[in-house]
């Protein structure tokens, strides 16, 4: 790893946090427990830049941070880590195989991170919410399509829109795809 590869994942981890940590918006009345943070696009940005595994990290950083100074239990960056790592390591690899435009490819590669963060958060959820709530699986169900999977799916695509908003200005910083793609 490169000393500014390194620093850069520094900064996106520190700002996940502070995303993470300052900005917390419930944004379904049926499940107020689920809250929307953007701090899965710098998660993302670190995945597009560097791979899958460079995102993966500034979001264990992220949620360990998290976990340390603003968590009140550990069930919460628990969850966060798996939808938010799933996402951001499925996206950064289906960004690196395709090609094409940097929009295109962006936008192709985050349908498949936010399928594969939908899919992977529905059994973690009975799990999660049994642990942190007591929940029984048939409530746990019960919320699947109301709540777990539009909050899920609506999360990422906001986040990919943020980091998509993020990575055009600055690709002309950092590079993230080669001159020809753009």
């Amino acid at each position: 790893m490169r000393g500014r590869q390194l620093v850069m994942m520094g900064l996106l981890s520190a700002v996940a946090f502070l995303l993470m940590a300052t900005v917390q918006l419930p944004i379904l009345p049926q499940a107020p427990f689920l809250k929307y943070d953007p701090s899965d696009a710098a998660g993302l940005l670190a995945g597009v830049m560097y791979g899958p595994a460079a995102g993966v990290l500034v979001v264990l950083v992220k949620d360990i941070l998290f976990l340390l100074f603003r968590a009140r239990g550990p069930f919460g960056p628990l969850a966060d880590f798996i939808a938010a790592s799933t996402f951001v390591a499925v996206t950064a690899w289906a960004y690196r195989r395709r090609s094409g435009p940097f929009v295109r490819r962006m936008v192709g590669a985050a349908l498949v991170g936010t399928a594969a963060r939908v899919l992977v958060m529905i059994p973690a959820n009975f799990v999660i919410l049994y642990l942190e709530f007591g929940m029984p699986p048939g409530k746990v169900a019960g919320l699947l399509l109301p709540a777990i999977v539009p909050f899920n799916a609506t999360k990422a695509a906001i986040n990919a829109v943020l980091a998509l908003v993020v990575a055009d200005p600055l690709a002309r910083y950092v590079p993230l795809v080669a001159p020809a793609d753009r």
